[in-house]
């Protein structure tokens, strides 16, 4: 398995750990609070294992560069939307669009990957 299959296995993972939180939150349910920083976290792992594997591929395709870029809209977004902004309670409609964001990066990175 390439760095880059490693960075979509990772990216995977978050964006269903996203969509637990997503559904947690549009269900007025409880959840404990580490979930979101630990989203946001491990977001930044996978950015980053997908950045060396662009770094240190030979033939890094454009879509994988292009991930990564949508991949760290996404983080930025995200620290800024929900935790400076919205700190209590994020509109869904921006939950939303987050992880639309992050939809099409892994669309991304999976035509890279695979």
């Amino acid at each position: 398995m390439s760095t880059i299959q490693i960075a979509f296995v990772l990216f995977a993972a978050i964006a269903a750990g996203g969509l637990l939180l997503a559904g947690l939150i549009a269900a007025k349910a409880p959840f404990p609070g580490f979930f979101g920083p630990a989203h946001g976290i491990g977001a930044l792992v996978a950015l980053a294992v997908l950045l060396y594997a662009n770094i240190t591929g030979d033939a890094t395709p454009d879509r994988a560069w292009w991930a990564f870029g949508v991949f760290a809209a996404g983080l930025v977004g995200g620290f800024t939307l929900f935790r400076v902004l919205f700190r209590k309670r994020a509109p869904l409609w921006m939950i939303a669009g987050h992880g639309s964001l992050g939809a099409v990066g892994l669309y991304l990175l999976y035509g890279a990957a695979f």
